[in-house]
């Protein structure tokens, strides 16, 4: 089983479990253990109001030795953002049809994530209103997600020009990290309750429409 990349996991994130010692198959299950703890605690309790001690408890280990692991609550909201907003796109990528208008591509993914996230709505109130904040170690991990996911939706727009979707002169992981943008920004006003889910879902249409404007043979 591989081990995907979280900033908590650090050096061994791109290793395969079964390549590794005992000991440090050991201190990564204690690794996700303790993620496990703090996401499920931010589920229940959000993150302003959930304690390092109550996160250490969860996880069956000492309040010292979680400092052994993390260096601070916020670390772990990126691992926590990571992995839920990681099985959310990567689960909305296999829904794309390679076939459909590039504006419908992106709008699968987009409105797929959207759901998944507005189905926890206290958990998703943390990332977007919390993470933008963290610390610099906290946003190398955010930073490394968000260009994963651009270099994704890069990939597809690729495929979209090679299929004469897009116009082939579009820069596409400035694109991508755009349309990122975009979503995001509307995304934080959904969870902080300014704006509801449906009219959050057309602006971001509209919003996506206007940034592929001319790009695109019939948008």
């Amino acid at each position: 089983m591989s081990i995907t990349g979280d900033p908590i996991l650090g050096a061994t994130a791109d290793l395969d479990v079964a390549d590794l010692g005992k000991r440090e198959r050991n201190k990564i299950d204690k690794r996700r253990r303790i993620v496990a703890a703090a996401t499920a605690l931010f589920q229940e309790k959000g993150f302003e109001h959930t304690t390092t001690a109550e996160i250490a408890a969860a996880a069956g280990i000492g309040a010292g030795t979680l400092y052994l692991y993390v260096e601070s609550k916020e670390e772990l909201l990126v691992s926590a953002f990571v992995n839920v907003a990681g099985d959310a796109w990567t689960g909305a990528f296999d829904l794309v049809d390679p076939a459909a208008h590039v504006v419908d591509q992106i709008m699968t993914l987009l409105v797929h994530v959207t759901e998944h996230h507005e189905s926890d709505r206290r958990l998703a109130r943390s990332f977007f209103k919390e993470l933008p904040y963290v610390s610099a170690s906290g946003r190398a991990g955010t930073d490394a997600f968000t260009g994963w996911f651009s270099n994704r939706l890069a990939s597809l727009l690729d495929d979209a020009s090679a299929n004469g979707k897009l116009d082939s002169d579009i820069p596409k992981y400035t694109l991508a990290f755009n349309l990122y943008a975009i979503w995001q920004v509307l995304m934080r006003r959904l969870v902080t309750d300014r704006l509801p889910y449906d009219e959050m879902v057309k602006q971001l249409e509209d919003a996506v429409r206007v940034a592929l404007w001319e790009m695109t043979p019939d948008a």
